[in-house]
């Protein structure tokens, strides 16, 4: 079974341009994209940021079972 993939480019700055440093900021969005269950593929640096490419499985979303019923309305019988 082929699963769907998220896919997102996220541009992170440098602390100083051209010290491959993280700002705090950018650290932490990395980290929590991380802990979200994010994975880097690509990295592509600038002068005073970087382009990380992440991916992530897309989640599947449960149906909800409307019970359609012997009337159709969805509704239980009394």
């Amino acid at each position: 079974m082929v699963t769907s993939m998220e896919v997102m480019a996220v541009r992170l700055y440098w602390k100083n341009p051209g010290s491959h440093q993280l700002r705090k900021s950018s650290a932490a969005e990395l980290a929590t994209l991380e802990a979200a269950g994010w994975q880097e593929k690509n990295r592509t640096s600038g002068a005073d940021h970087v382009v990380v490419r992440m991916e992530r499985p897309r989640r599947i979303q449960p149906s909800l079972h409307t019970g359609g019923g012997a009337n159709g309305s969805g509704r239980p019988r009394r």
